[in-house]
């Protein structure tokens, strides 16, 4: 009962706080009005598509512990006593307030807002951004908008695993009925206010039924190899797994793989990456020759395509057959590998050393003509024009 005391009250003096930023802002004068995007960052993506979208800039709330990016404005780093509750009770809804002020319209990277004092905080958000002419999109990035519960509908139409088979593994939380409630919550407030939406709709099946824009990733062009010289310079191949939450990601799969071929004798080494920070990965994967990403999911996903642009050849679950919103022609750019192959597809990458080579180039340019900030950019920057002109 206190806890939930304490959440109204919370929620009620940031919509206080919004308002009243929102009313002491209305003198503010830009020449140039932008699309915000944040507010929190999940895996480089509101760094990365602020930056390919020339009409929008960065916005976030709290830093990010794997990622060193310059945004367009975050709060300072300097520490002050109850520094962590002022800010996340007051920061949130006061810089929503200025920007409402300052931009056209919010770009939401992920399930969280400005305001955070509950769950169907999102609608109240989204309802004063609509109030005073404001454009919203809504993009998804995983478990921000999956729905356990259909996911699981899914493994049952299907036959296969997918992300959700696990989540109740992981946590109980993720089977309850609540989380449930926050995911209907979730989607309800994007079908009612959000213009447009981003969605890997196989793989993050959800309660959304607005139509969606496919997920885009938007690796940066200047970190995409050219330089292949690690296939011919390197006797002992280097296998990279790096993943972010282990169990759906396969990483028990992966780690009998490595142990069961290393039991028939094959010799290389194996790098496995959790809680380290993005330029690690990064430096990892350019010395890497083979990628294992994930094998319960519908599409290749960040990581996926960072080592793709760092040259590797990849080994990952999605499928251009399951999902349509893959464009045609991508699984000549990883070797699709569903859970059950983890240990066979590998072996047969480790037999053939011009086939790992031919495969990371092929992925390398389906990077460049799918995944690249220059690419989606421009795809992206289209659709939010385009939402601009219907509004006027």
């Amino acid at each position: 009962m206190l806890y939930l005391i304490v959440v109204r009250v919370r929620f009620v003096v940031q919509m206080i706080v919004l308002n009243l930023s929102f009313l002491l802002h209305r003198a503010h004068k830009v020449e140039f009005r932008q699309w915000v995007v944040g507010p929190y960052e999940i895996a480089g993506m509101v760094h990365n598509l602020a930056q390919a979208v020339p009409s929008a800039r960065s916005v976030i709330l709290v830093r990010h512990p794997f990622f060193s990016f310059d945004y367009g404005w975050s709060p300072s780093t300097r520490s002050y006593p109850a520094a962590a509750i002022l800010r996340s009770w007051l920061l949130g809804p006061w810089k929503l307030g200025e920007l409402a002020r300052t931009s056209v319209g919010f770009v939401y990277v992920s399930a969280e807002g400005f305001l955070n004092a509950a769950h169907d905080q999102r609608d109240y958000e989204f309802r004063f951004l609509k109030k005073h002419g404001l454009r919203i999109a809504t993009y998804f990035t995983g478990n921000d908008i999956r729905s356990p519960r259909l996911m699981k509908e899914l493994e049952l139409e299907t036959g296969r695993p997918n992300l959700g088979t696990y989540l109740g593994e992981v946590n109980k939380v993720f089977t309850s009925g609540g989380y449930e409630d926050a995911k209907r919550a979730i989607a309800t407030a994007a079908n009612r206010y959000a213009d447009i939406v981003f969605n890997a709709d196989l793989d993050q099946r959800s309660y959304l039924n607005s139509p969606s824009h496919p997920f885009l990733y938007f690796h940066p062009d200047s970190e995409v190899t050219d330089d292949f010289t690690k296939f011919e310079n390197s006797a002992k191949r280097v296998i990279v797994h790096a993943p972010s939450a282990p169990i759906l990601k396969g990483t028990q799969l992966v780690r009998a793989a490595i142990d069961k071929l290393r039991e028939e004798g094959y010799d290389f080494e194996y790098i496995e990456l959790t809680g380290v920070s993005h330029d690690v990965v990064a430096q990892t994967l350019s010395r890497a020759h083979i990628a294992l990403n994930e094998f319960y999911s519908y599409v290749p996903g960040v990581f996926g395509v960072e080592a793709m642009a760092a040259g590797c050849a990849l080994l990952t679950s999605a499928d251009e057959h399951l999902d349509p919103q893959i464009p045609a022609g991508s699984n000549e750019a990883w070797l699709v590998t569903e859970h059950f192959q983890v240990t066979e597809r590998l072996r047969e990458l480790l037999d053939d050393p011009s086939r790992t080579r031919t495969l990371a180039v092929a992925g390398r340019d389906w990077v460049l003509r799918h995944a690249v900030a220059s690419v989606s950019g421009k795809a992206v920057e289209a659709i939010l024009r385009q939402s601009l002109e219907q509004s006027r």
